[in-house]
């Protein structure tokens, strides 16, 4: 093998290695600071993590005063794969952050507001979607499409879309087999504050409503 071969090799491999260590070390962070921020919103009185591929993220049971239990499932973009990289133009490139609250008192009424995205990317599964009535919503100049079962609906979900963080803020779904209130948000930066208040107002406003 020719010495200009030997070297390419070489700088393919150190880039290889730079974009594992520091994607290794971004989605370390973001998982720590992203647990803490629930944690501090939340108030947890118990927990239970489950680590996922090392630094992919992380699924969370937490025991909460006014509802039965909080779900919360983390799905970081592997940062440390340059092999994902070039998925990333034809992907969300995001994050994904889901929050499943479950309710004391019985929820009426499926209900999504869904986020309308370039070519569908974010665009969540919904699998009665075609037997739910559907209208456009807008929030804060940001177009949704609004779904729901019946128009007798709960409006004081609407409220709780109001608390979201609008940059972040993709799906939200009320299902009435388990009684969960459902919150997706997707982001690459997030602003820890602002997820913290914004879980820390929604937590609120459900214990008040819904316990």
């Amino acid at each position: 093998m020719s010495t200009k071969y030997i070297a390419l090799l070489l700088a393919v491999s150190l880039i290889i290695s730079i974009i594992y260590y520091f994607g290794y070390r971004k989605n370390v962070k973001i998982i720590k600071s992203i647990a803490v921020a629930l944690e501090d919103a939340l108030k947890p009185k118990d927990k239970l993590y489950t680590y996922l591929g090392g630094v992919l993220g992380f699924s969370v049971e937490y025991k909460v005063d006014g509802v039965k239990k909080v779900l919360a499932n983390l799905r970081l973009i592997p940062r440390q794969s340059v092999l994902y990289l070039p998925f990333m133009f034809i992907t969300s490139g995001k994050d994904n952050l889901q929050l499943l609250f479950y309710t004391k008192k019985p929820l009426r009424c499926e209900f999504h507001l869904v986020r309308k995205s370039p070519l569908n990317l974010t665009k969540p599964k919904i699998y009665n979607r075609d037997k739910l009535k559907k209208e456009p919503f807008v929030l804060k100049d940001t177009k949704f499409d609004m779904l729901y079962e019946s128009e007798n609906y709960d409006r004081k979900f609407i409220q709780i879309a109001k608390l979201l963080p609008i940059k972040y803020f993709n799906h939200l779904a009320i299902t009435t087999d388990n009684n969960i209130i459902y919150v997706q948000l997707l982001f690459y930066n997030i602003d820890m504050e602002t997820l913290k208040e914004s879980i820390k107002q929604i937590k609120e406003f459900i214990t008040k409503n819904y316990s």
